[in-house]
């Protein structure tokens, strides 16, 4: 997309962290996080509810909250 598309943005950045957290691809979506970061972009009300709700049921550990930070 960076190469060919238009940029990415916010929108982008959390659908496809979304995408990456549900088929439980914690690397991909910890990288995606940071990339977004260094983009000037942050994670959306959806994407953080949805971290939320993986750390409560233990799918995830505190470190991806502390990114979205």
């Amino acid at each position: 997309m960076k190469e060919d598309g238009p940029l990415p943005d916010n929108g982008t950045y959390n659908a496809l962290i979304k995408a990456c957290l549900r088929d439980g691809d914690k690397t991909a979506s910890a990288e995606l996080i940071e990339e977004m970061k260094s983009c000037g972009f942050c994670g959306d009300a959806s994407t953080i509810s949805m971290v939320f709700d993986m750390l409560h049921d233990g799918r995830l550990n505190k470190s991806f909250l502390d990114m979205l930070s």
